[in-house]
This record gives structure tokens, sequence and C-alpha cells, in this order.
């Protein structure tokens, strides 16, 4: 755990230059990293406004809320994937299951989730990271070879096509790009408390696709520190506006502070809080969270068959 807590920031959606000019001054502020809303909440899309932010903004993780309802797992694969590599290994995604409203079939357009109920968008969400996780794993880390004389640039005996085929998603592969910095970018979600059946038992169900995959999961109240802390490595305390001056004492491994607009509020957090609370850590976002390098490592799959996530 890092001798200072972990400061992740959630924007509020804004324009494109407002949301980088955040982002620039997080940085300096040494927050660890920011999680960018997604397009259908206003804003302009993360992944684009991350790129943008990312000259601006050198050593903070920038980490993008992609709805796996707004695109096939191989889009939003190489999307990640392209940010990591972008910033040296500082990429992350906010998964969320919330319905956007956006409906998109997956790469084999066997499945769509327009009309579907939340059990079924649950388990095809597990099926999605599953997919993309198979994806990631398509490049062995040392892949390129780039051996000029020979001309040679890559190992094709290290590229692999999954070909993955799950019970709502389907994708070939490989990606056609190398494996990035971390392996995989960083995934963050909110704890899912166990207020839902699972299915079929009548007991309550430990969490979500979403939150039972996380590195990163963030809580709304202490009480729900510890069962977050049994499921992820990172657990992180949302923080609201009317706390964000005082964060209360807890036994998570840092803040996210939210529903935090421009204004006074922002500047005064920036320049009373996160002084006291951050510390600017340079590196892959993985290893500034203390997060175990294992869950990064490239796992080998036979294609056409899930692999761990």
């Amino acid at each position: 755990m890092p001798t200072r807590p972990t400061v992740l920031w959630l924007l509020e959606p804004a324009s494109a230059r407002d949301t980088v000019r955040a982002i620039a001054e997080l940085d300096l502020a040494g927050a660890d990293a920011v999680v960018l809303p997604a397009e259908s909440r206003g804003g302009p899309e993360p992944l684009l406004t991350a790129a943008a932010a990312a000259r601006r903004a050198p050593r903070i993780g920038l980490i993008a809320e992609i709805s796996p309802w707004s695109q096939p797992p191989f889009l939003t694969a190489r999307a990640l994937n392209t940010l990591d590599a972008l910033t040296r290994g500082r990429a992350g995604w906010f998964v969320t299951a919330e319905d956007t409203g956006a409906v998109c079939a997956d790469d084999s357009g066997r499945w769509n989730p327009a009309g579907t109920g939340p059990r079924e968008r649950e388990e095809a969400l597990a099926d999605y990271l599953a997919a993309t996780a198979a994806l990631w794993n398509s490049w062995e880390p040392h892949a390129i070879v780039a051996d000029v004389p020979s001309g040679r640039y890559v190992d094709a005996d290290c590229v692999h096509v999954p070909g993955y085929r799950g019970p709502y998603y389907a994708t070939r592969g490989p990606l056609n790009a190398p494996r990035p910095p971390q392996g995989r970018p960083v995934r963050v979600a909110d704890f899912a408390a166990a207020a839902e059946p699972s299915r079929g038992t009548g007991c309550a169900a430990p969490g979500t696709a979403a939150s039972d995959t996380a590195d990163v999961l963030l809580v709304a109240d202490e009480s729900e520190v510890a069962a977050a802390a049994a499921t992820a490595s990172h657990v992180l305390l949302r923080v609201g506006p009317e706390r964000a001056l005082d964060p209360p004492p807890t036994g998570a491994d840092g803040y996210a502070f939210h529903g935090i607009g421009p204004g006074a509020l922002f500047g005064r957090v920036l320049h009373e809080v996160l002084p006291a609370a951050a510390a600017a850590r340079d590196g892959l976002l993985r290893d500034r969270l203390g997060l175990p390098a294992g869950d990064f490592d490239y796992v080998p799959c036979e294609a056409g068959t899930e692999v761990p996530l």
C-alpha cells in the first residue's frame, strides 16, 4: 500500500477544453488518476480527450469510462490498448454496465443488448470482459523483434488468434497492435453491494461482473471497504462535495473525489487537500497503485476458449 493515500478524481461532464485543463491541474496537484465520463453523459468522447490530455498531463493515470453496450469488444480492447501505449502505461478502464441508450451488437452479430433485462446484461458484461481479456492476450510480451538486418519485425509465433466465443460475444482477433506497457489497462468499477439474489439460488450475490473482476473498486461507504477488499487489490472511498475539504478517516487505500465541477470548491480541494493527501508518482499506473504485477501477465489460451479475467 502506498505511504500516502491514492487520489482518484471522477471528472464531471464538461467541454474537451475544460476537461483537458482540469486533468492538467490535477496532474500538477499530484492526483494519481482521473476518470473521464462517458460521452453519453454530456461530455466529449473520453478516449479522444484522454489522448489529447496525455502530453499536458504526463504523470496522471487516464481512465476512460466505456459501456460495453456502446461498441464491440474488439474496438474497446484496441482503443484502450492504443491509449496505454500512447501514455506509456497510464491507461485505465472504468467499467460500467449502465444503460447509456447505445445499442451495439457484438463482432459476430449474435447478440444485441436492446430489450434485454438486467440479469442477461450482467451475464453479457461478464462475457464482454472475458472477450477483451482474450484479445489483450493475443500478443506475447516479446512478440516485437524489430531486427533491422534480417528485416524481421514480429515473431509470428508470438501472435495468436484467440478466436474467443462465449455465450453472448464472439471475436476472432488478434488485436492489430502489440501488447501495451501494462499488459492490459487497469480496470476500475463501483463496488456493487449484495442487493440482488444470485441466479436461481435465492442468496445474495457477492457483486457484479465488473466488481468481481476489477483491480480497483470504489465504495460509497466505509462499511463496504472490507467486502470490497476481499475482491479487489485496491479500494477507494468515494468522497462527495460535502466532505471534500475534510475527507473522513478510512481503511481504504485512498479516496475517489466525485461530484465536484469547475469552481471554487475544485480549486480549494486542489490547493488545500491534495498537497497533504497526494504525491505525484511516475511509472505504470498499475505499479503506482500497488497492484500485483501477476494480474497483468500474459495468459496463454487455446483458440475458442475463455481466458481468466
